[in-house]
């Protein structure tokens, strides 16, 4: 049995702790052994099945980048080179935690897997987290390969990247969308759209308040939850003055964090998605578990995971006018998004199966350990 040790500076993010989920799960039948290093606790790792008695905490795997704190860099290397006894590997969840473990991974001798999430435009960040020095990396997406490729200028020679998708345990989201839901958040008959997931700027639920209130004039009744909670307290101010200044108080409800949205998701009647990047969106692989209508921007990973106007519709980022109109024509056609969230669910069924993403993550795990032994 061989065994990965395996990092995340962002504990509190729910889609990567559920993907780590998953790997946990399937990880004795592919032989592997994981060991979980989280850069402070939350609930949710031990809902998503992260084991309590493999699973630690370093704190100094998030605040290294500011210049001051440097030298927390080093001191989290030197403590994960003393977790990493006996491992075959780490593997950074996040681009974040990736030069932590490079620099214990050459102290341990062991190989190091990073996974790139991430979607930044120039090399600059890239270059910050150390990703040129990788030589195992997985992405999520086409997308989000080829635009780390680009900004680094391609990889160095014998390094080994892949795309590898994301799935969903799509029992399981069924069994967990089948609980009560929150009290308020219950569309009630009433026409409801939704977005899930943080509510940052990345996200961009600014553009879906701007969307709404001409989504109105068509469909006066219409409703909107973000489902989710706003990370930067500046950020939801301004959205929050947006609200107020279109009318928009009585349409517009912020769950705040859910352990458990997808009672929610299953009852929107449009899932939305405005992002201005993202390099796979688990909310929206979870929206197509539950067979909900899409109508996302057609950025980052979102043009592999959805056919435009088959499995959802596609609409250019930071564009409210194209993202009311494709709302409003769903909203008045119940008959086409019952057949888009139907190809949708097919969709993650055949593209996006669970065994499909941890079969190639665990082939990227065996092929970084024999290349550590080689």
């Amino acid at each position: 049995m061989k065994r990965a040790v395996v990092t995340l500076a962002h504990p509190a993010h729910a889609g990567m702790l559920r993907a780590l989920g998953l790997l946990e799960q399937a990880a004795p039948a592919h032989g592997w052994t994981l060991d979980y290093v989280l850069a402070a606790p939350d609930p949710l790792a031990a809902a998503v099945g992260l084991p309590a008695g493999r699973t630690t905490y370093l704190a100094g795997l998030r605040g290294w980048r500011r210049w001051p704190a440097r030298g927390r860099l080093a001191l989290a290397a030197l403590a994960l080179a003393r977790r990493a006894r006996g491992a075959d590997l780490f593997y950074s969840a996040t681009l974040s935690s990736f030069p932590p473990c490079l620099f214990a991974g050459r102290l341990r001798r062991i190989p190091q897997v990073v996974h790139v999430y991430s979607s930044y435009a120039d090399g600059a960040s890239y270059r910050k987290h150390l990703l040129g020095h990788a030589r195992h990396l997985i992405a999520p997406s086409a997308d989000s390969l080829a635009l780390a490729r680009r900004a680094l200028g391609d990889w160095r020679p014998g390094t080994r990247a892949r795309v590898v998708y994301n799935g969903m345990d799509v029992a399981r989201l069924m069994r967990e969308a089948a609980a009560p839901t929150t009290p308020g958040l219950v569309p009630n008959g009433v026409p409801t759209i939704g977005m899930v997931g943080n509510l940052d700027e990345r996200k961009n639920p600014a553009l879906l308040v701007e969307a709404l209130a001409a989504v109105r004039t068509a469909v006066p009744a219409v409703r909107a939850l973000l489902v989710g909670a706003f990370p930067d307290a500046a950020y939801a101010a301004r959205v929050d003055r947006r609200v107020a200044a279109l009318g928009l108080r009585d349409a517009v409800t912020v769950s705040g964090f859910l352990p458990n949205p997808f009672p929610v998701v299953r009852a929107l009647d449009v899932l939305v998605h405005p992002a201005r990047r993202d390099p796979f969106p688990l909310a929206l692989l979870e929206g197509m578990a539950l067979a909900r209508p899409i109508v996302a921007a057609a950025v980052g990973g979102i043009p592999e995971m959805l056919v435009d106007g088959e499995s959802g519709v596609l609409v250019p980022p930071d564009d409210a006018a194209s993202l009311a109109r494709a709302l409003v024509d769903l909203l008045r056609d119940p008959a086409r998004r019952a057949s888009l969230g139907a190809a949708a669910y097919e969709r993650l069924t055949t593209r996006f199966s669970l065994q499909g993403f941890t079969d190639g993550m665990f082939a990227a795990f065996d092929e970084a350990a024999r290349d550590g032994r080689a």
